[in-house]
């Protein structure tokens, strides 16, 4: 039996490289015998219901960590779950970093996910919307999807650097009520983020020695906003060594947040923007998603 594989891509990701590489991504999927369905990213249910009608053996997405979140959420909103290929071909690439899939030359990519093996690994959900390696708020959280795409083609990771820059405001604080595992906590952060990743924004996670991606945990980073010139060189310091001090930079890996916030807070979910919301709960979902390796 051949494979049948949707493939749904972004043309606008990575400088329009997945575009540029769907010809040769498609021949070689198709060489190493799989029957390939191609279409361009869409959002809602319609990724899902074609999973469903069409009797597809996996889903396949060209693009950046934005086109991987919305394939987690299309596996898991169809009625059968399939296993998600990812060609990598964002600005950053968290996931696919973490999970050493750059790198690879296409036909050796092509043959891996044409034999559908399959690793599990574990998806978040956030209020009840899924996630595949972030969910985020605070400080530069919404520079990912508020940077324009233009620049993003132009100057590709340097884009964010420069979005982020320009946004930099130390006086900002958000106030929050954190709850985790034997962890609780009440005041303002500067940042918050909850991940199966060993990388953020292209930096590598405090800890990300201990990452694992099937582990049923994620990992909680918290930055409390410093309140003296004192503790902002100190958080400086925890910051540049990589080292949590569990009070300005604290470090834990959980099963589920509850995050309560003084105001209608958004979220990024994956680099995407999420909803805004008062109270938000956020719990991983043990092997959630199967990832064609």
């Amino acid at each position: 039996m051949y494979p049948k594989i949707l493939l749904v891509y972004n043309p606008d990701s990575g400088k329009r490289r997945a575009a540029q590489m769907l010809e040769p991504i498609v021949t070689n999927l198709s060489r190493a015998g799989a029957l390939v369905t191609a279409v361009p990213v869409k959002t809602g249910p319609g990724t899902a219901a074609l999973l469903d009608e069409g009797g597809f053996d996996a889903l396949v997405c060209c693009g950046g960590d934005g086109t991987l979140h919305h394939a987690f959420n299309d596996v898991l909103a169809a009625k059968r779950r399939v296993p998600v290929g990812y060609f990598p071909f964002g600005s950053t690439n968290d996931f696919a970093s973490t999970m050493g899939l750059t790198g690879r030359g296409v036909e050796e990519a092509c043959a891996a996910i044409a034999a559908l093996r399959a690793r599990p690994v574990d998806a978040g959900l956030a209020n009840g919307t899924a996630f595949c390696y972030i969910a985020a708020f605070g400080m530069f959280t919404d520079v990912s999807y508020q940077t324009p795409q233009e620049a993003k083609n132009l100057l590709g990771h340097f884009a964010y650097i420069a979005e982020g820059a320009r946004r930099l405001n130390l006086a900002q604080g958000w106030r929050v009520r954190v709850e985790a595992d034997g962890l609780s906590m009440d005041d303002e952060f500067w940042y918050g983020s909850v991940t199966n990743t060993k990388f953020i924004g292209g930096m590598q996670l405090p800890e990300s020695l201990g990452v694992c991606l099937d582990d049923g945990l994620f990992e909680l980073l918290l930055i409390r906003r410093p309140k003296t010139v004192a503790e902002l060189q100190r958080l400086i310091t925890c910051l540049m060594t990589q080292k949590p001090d569990g009070d300005l930079l604290c470090f834990a890996r959980t099963k589920r947040v509850r995050l309560c916030f003084g105001a209608q807070t958004p979220f990024t979910l994956d680099g995407e923007e999420g909803p805004q919301e008062r109270e938000t709960v956020v719990e991983v979902l043990p092997g959630g998603v199967g990832l064609l390796m």
